[in-house]
């Protein structure tokens, strides 16, 4: 009976805020819930569905993200100590670098699970042009357009 207290107190403040005497004695005495489902089964299968498609997807991102910032960050401290040129390899700029050095683990978790979309930008257009030509320029190509989105990400923070 605890419990049904507890929950139809919880309900009554989502909408009363803090609760008087009166209306604390009566949730105290209730023997039903105040509070009914308003889903229907259809729509709650539908909510149901959505959620662990949306939840498979965050977690998707999730370890991208993770993986990502795991290998930023140890790139990031060694272009920090003096390797700048994997700044233009990693795609970021000496600020970016200074902040990744720094995250601890706890903190590079929060911000892999906390941020809903990859952190990171993909173009599938630029991947395709580039995967359809030969080894050797392909490898200038990638280099050529990270470089280029660096040198802009600089710019624009100027």
């Amino acid at each position: 009976m605890d419990d049904l207290i507890q929950l139809n107190r919880r309900i009554a403040e989502h909408w009363f805020g803090s609760l008087d005497p009166h209306q604390e004695a009566y949730v105290s005495n209730l023997t039903v819930c105040l509070g009914q489902l308003t889903l229907t089964a259809t729509e709650f299968k539908e909510v149901v569905r959505r959620f662990t498609h949306q939840q498979r997807e965050l977690l998707r991102i999730a370890k991208l993200n993770r993986r990502y910032l795991q290998f930023a960050r140890l790139m990031a401290r060694e272009a920090v100590a003096g390797k700048q040129e994997l700044l233009i390899k990693l795609g970021v700029t000496l600020e970016q670098a200074e902040v990744l050095c720094r995250l601890t683990d706890q903190e590079l978790s929060g911000v892999a699970a906390g941020w809903n979309k990859p952190l990171v930008h993909f173009s599938k257009r630029i991947f395709s042009r580039g995967s359809g030509l030969s080894v050797r320029a392909a490898k200038h190509h990638a280099t050529a357009f990270v470089a280029t989105l660096t040198e802009a990400k600089t710019i624009d923070a100027s």
